[in-house]
C-alpha cells in the first residue's frame, strides 16, 4: 500500500520566489514584495492583487528603473514593522525581555533568536551567546528597545521561534539586508 507514513515527519518546504530584477530565486520571507500596477510596498505580504518580488540588495541597485520605490523610505517602513512586532510581542507576553528572562528561556530549551542591543556589554553578549544554540541579531541600543516598551533600557529580547517570531526575524533580515548591515549574526 502506497500512501503517506505517518511515522515520517513532513518536510516542510518553503515557498520559493524569483527577484524580477536579477532573477534570483530565493525564499518568499527575503525578498520584498510589491503590488503590481501601483508599485507599494507590501511588507506584511498579505495584500490584494498581484504582486512581484525583488530582493534587498537589487532594491538599491534599481533606484532609476523603480521610480516609486525610495530605500530610505523602504527601510523606514519596516524599522517601524520591527517596532510594532516588538511592541505587539511584549504585550502579548509572547517575546522576553531582559538577560535572566532570556536565559531561563534557553535553559528551559525553548527554540528561539536574540535580539541584543549594540551598545550591550561585551561579558553580557558573551555570556548570553554561550547558552544560546541559535541566531541573534543586533540592530537597536538599549535606550531605543526600553522605549519601544515602556522601559528605560533593554539590551536582551528572546523571540521565540513561533509564527510570530519567524514574521520578525524576516523582517529584521530584510532591514539589515537593505542597511547593508551584517545579516551574518548566526551561530
Amino acid at each position: 500500500m502506497r500512501g503517506f507514513n505517518s511515522f515520517q515527519e513532513k518536510q516542510q518546504v518553503k515557498p520559493l520566489r524569483t527577484c524580477v530584477l536579477c532573477k534570483k530565486k530565493r525564499p518568499k520571507e527575503e525578498l520584498i514584495r510589491f503590488i503590481a500596477g501601483t508599485g507599494e510596498v507590501d511588507l506584511l505580504k498579505k495584500k490584494r492583487g498581484r504582486g512581484y518580488y525583488i530582493c534587498p540588495e537589487c532594491v538599491f541597485k534599481a533606484g532609476k528603473k523603480l521610480r516609486k520605490v525610495d530605500p530610505e523610505k523602504l527601510k523606514d517602513q519596516l524599522k517601524k514593522q520591527i517596532i510594532s512586532h516588538i511592541q505587539i510581542g511584549w504585550r502579548g507576553r509572547i517575546i522576553h525581555i531582559g538577560y535572566d528572562q532570556a536565559e531561563k528561556e534557553i535553559k528551559r530549551g525553548k527554540k528561539g533568536f536574540l535580539i541584543i542591543a549594540t551598545d550591550v556589554a561585551e561579558r553580557t553578549k558573551r555570556n548570553i551567546l554561550s547558552l544560546l544554540n541559535g541566531d541573534y541579531y543586533q540592530i537597536f541600543t538599549k535606550r531605543e528597545l526600553g522605549s519601544f516598551i515602556g522601559k528605560e533600557n533593554v539590551g536582551i529580547i528572546f523571540v521565540p521561534e513561533t509564527k510570530f517570531g519567524l514574521k520578525l526575524k524576516s523582517l529584521i533580515k530584510q532591514f539589515l539586508d537593505l542597511e547593508g548591515g551584517s545579516v551574518n549574526c548566526q551561530r
